[in-house]
């Protein structure tokens, strides 16, 4: 079948997905390539921009948000999937998990300055958390290395309640994200 944009369009507004599969199939690796060329992603975060694309679409489709296209369906998935590329990439580069942060596992690491068997990322956070100021410093070290709860941090730091410790400490893992770069 020869598939013009508004036959895939019509074949969605019926509720069959053939417009969608020859869509799929046909744009899907050069999609993957450019987005890989432009944007230096790997084929997985590629092939899920898409996938994210042509589900955008359908939705879009099926619940009368498009009815007519100004420009092609190519060129409006290939929107989609790098507004969705965009957003992966702009995570990742802010995102410090809570996951290196634990990893550091004592405190001595910190108070000592030791770094045997930390990774170049976990040595950074590191670094970064011995140079913070206070109350961030005592908050980052009770939560993450002392493992105390936010209702003793808030009665160790005199906070008010839990509520203001979590605050607080939610603004210290945002100068630490902010600082990241």
């Amino acid at each position: 079948m020869d598939w013009s944009d508004k036959k895939i369009i019509d074949s969605i507004k019926d509720g069959k997905d053939d417009g969608l599969v020859h869509l799929y199939r046909t744009l899907r690796g050069e999609f993957i390539q450019w987005a890989a060329k432009i944007y230096g992603i790997d084929m997985e975060m590629g092939s899920d921009a898409f996938q994210e694309s042509i589900l955008a679409f359908r939705f879009n489709v099926a619940h009368d948000r498009i009815t007519e296209l100004t420009s092609s369906i190519k060129t409006y998935l290939f929107a989609i999937g790098k507004n969705q590329i965009l957003n992966q990439l702009k995570k990742k580069k802010r995102e410090i998990s809570v996951d290196d942060l634990t990893q550091i596992k004592s405190e001595t690491l910190i108070i000592r300055g030791q770094n045997e068997g930390l990774s170049e990322r976990q040595e950074k956070i590191r670094s970064m958390i011995q140079h913070m100021e206070e109350p961030c410093l005592s908050i980052l070290r009770m939560f993450y290395y002392q493992g105390y709860s936010m209702e003793v941090i808030a009665s160790r730091m005199s906070y008010k309640n839990e509520n203001v410790a979590k605050t607080q400490k939610s603004r210290c893992i945002a100068k630490l994200k902010e600082n990241w770069n």
